[in-house]
């Protein structure tokens, strides 16, 4: 199911950074069934928009839920990822252009 938020990302993505194509749902964690709300595939970069951080039992803030996002996390971590996590209020022009900065940067080192 995809949020607010995620939309609002994806808007604000797709219309600053068309050349640079995320994949939406990425299962990127080989051997795993965890998926990353946005992945740029090539320079193994994923982020995740950290919804229901502020609902009583948010699927975020329950023990199970941080214990699957502690795990998700040093998965990624470990098998060479970035993983960038945003709340809601920080989807904004300024975190999408400092991922695509680290993008790009990524990209120019290979």
């Amino acid at each position: 199911m995809t949020s607010t938020a995620e939309r609002q990302f994806e808007h604000l993505w797709e219309s600053s950074y068309p050349d640079l194509d995320l994949v939406a749902e990425y299962q990127g964690i080989k051997g795993r069934k965890f998926r990353f709300d946005f992945a740029h595939v090539p320079s193994k970069t994923a982020i995740e928009i950290q919804g229901g951080i502020y609902l009583r039992h948010g699927g975020h803030n329950s023990a199970a839920g941080l214990h699957r996002d502690y795990e998700k996390l040093n998965l990624a971590q470990w098998q060479g990822w970035t993983v960038f996590q945003l709340s809601p209020d920080m989807v904004e022009q300024s975190w999408i252009d400092l991922i695509a900065d680290f993008i790009r940067g990524k990209n120019d080192s290979n």
